[in-house]
């Protein structure tokens, strides 16, 4: 009989961090005592490990993936249901439940759940039933037989008490789970969006003072500067076992440096940059002009956005669309806009590592990092992007006439 981790609570951590960062490098791992939850749930097809031969990631699948703006219980709920025992052990429960209520002619009820919490589960509550019943419906079985049929169904066979405390909500024989199945379960089969594309996550980066970043204290691996290949969400400095991406040498001396290139592979991060390149050079090019504008008596989240003098909007409203036209699908949203938090920590970060600076009533592109722009080991950042940049700009710009239009 398969083996089955006993209890999903134990996990917290584990779904704490797939919820937070949608991926799990190797060197994490044994941190977050995990081992046997990933070979599950990628034999379930809920994670995916990526295609070397030995693996240094999981990250949730597609079909996991519109998870990672839920609580981290609910993503531990939905990961849990995808596990083929429990989830045949829960359309049993369910079965039964229905089978009982039939058999008490309960129809009004029945036609109620068919038609709402269990509708998008009855092609596969039915093909469940077809193979228990075997030629003979459950309402016209026996009391006793129908019994004797559910304990002896394979799934029965599993110790799911702490399963179904952590996922339903309550603990008891499964006849008495009908309805926290119904209620938990049930819905929980609608489909999330499928996201194919490369993810793009936005969360708190402690890159600056104010949260917590000394640049003389050596870094050490941490969830946010892990490297990630599935879901785009941090500023990486160690790959996925735990190693220096830049060498040990190097990495205390060149800190800010690596946070720079790292920041710029970062879409969220890239965006303001690459507008912010483009405010430095448009006065040059025959872009229109770009102005990052932020008053002094603003705060940081309302910085917002000028395209040829014309106000597009807030760039907490814009950032996700400017992630989108780099290919890739913007998370960590709320309401389509980035929450005024995480906007504060993001520009914080930029101003910190000299990224941008305030000049006046605006956010500009520091001195530091132009210069490192023109250096040779940056030369691939600056000038292959220039399509890119010019594509930003032009969206913004059509955005901006069709405000003045509306």
């Amino acid at each position: 009989m398969t083996m089955l981790p006993v209890d999903p609570a134990r996990a917290q951590t584990l779904w704490t961090h797939l919820a937070t960062w949608g991926e799990v490098a190797v060197h994490e791992v044994q941190a977050l005592d995990a081992a046997d939850w990933l070979t599950l749930l990628e034999e379930s097809g809920a994670l995916v490990r990526d295609a070397q031969v030995q693996p240094v990631s999981w990250r949730l699948a597609p079909p996991f993936v519109g998870l990672l703006n839920a609580h981290a219980q609910q993503l531990g709920r939905r990961l849990c249901f995808a596990v083929p025992e429990y989830r045949a052990y829960l359309l049993g429960i369910l079965a039964e439940g229905l089978a009982d209520a039939g058999r008490a002619g309960m129809t009004a009820e029945l036609e109620a759940w068919t038609e709402d919490e269990l509708a998008l589960l009855l092609p596969e509550l039915n093909g469940f039933i077809d193979h228990l019943e075997r030629g003979v419906r459950l309402v016209d079985l026996s009391l006793a037989e129908l019994e004797r049929r559910m304990a002896d169904s394979p799934e029965r066979a599993f110790e799911f008490d702490a399963w179904d405390s952590f996922a339903l909500g309550q603990s008891a024989r499964p006849k008495a789970l009908f309805e926290f199945a119904l209620r938990r379960f049930a819905p929980a089969s609608a489909a999330l969006p499928v996201v194919d594309e490369t993810v793009a996550l936005l969360r708190a980066l402690p890159l600056n003072r104010e949260d917590g970043f000394d640049p003389d204290e050596p870094p050490l691996p941490c969830a946010w500067n892990i490297q990630r290949f599935g879901v785009l969400s941090s500023a990486a400095l160690f790959d996925a076992r735990g190693r220096p991406l830049f060498g040990e040498d190097s990495l205390a001396d060149t800190l800010v440096e690596h946070l720079r290139d790292a920041l710029v592979t970062h879409p969220f991060y890239a965006a303001l940059i690459h507008l912010a390149i483009c405010a430095w050079r448009s006065p040059a090019s025959t872009m229109p002009k770009v102005e990052l504008d932020l008053p002094s008596s603003g705060a940081l989240h309302e910085l917002s956005i000028l395209v040829g003098s014309q106000g597009v909007g807030l760039v907490a409203d814009l950032l996700g669309d400017l992630v989108r036209a780099q290919g890739y699908a913007p998370f960590g949203l709320v309401d389509g806009r980035v929450p005024d938090d995480l906007m504060g920590n993001l520009l914080r970060n930029l101003l910190e590592l000299h990224i941008l600076c305030r000049q006046d009533e605006q956010l500009v592109l520091h001195e530091d990092y132009r210069a490192s722009l023109m250096a040779a080991r940056l030369r691939t950042v600056f000038r292959p992007s220039k399509a890119l940049q010019q594509s930003m700009v032009e969206a913004l710009a059509l955005r901006a006439i069709e405000g003045v239009g509306g």
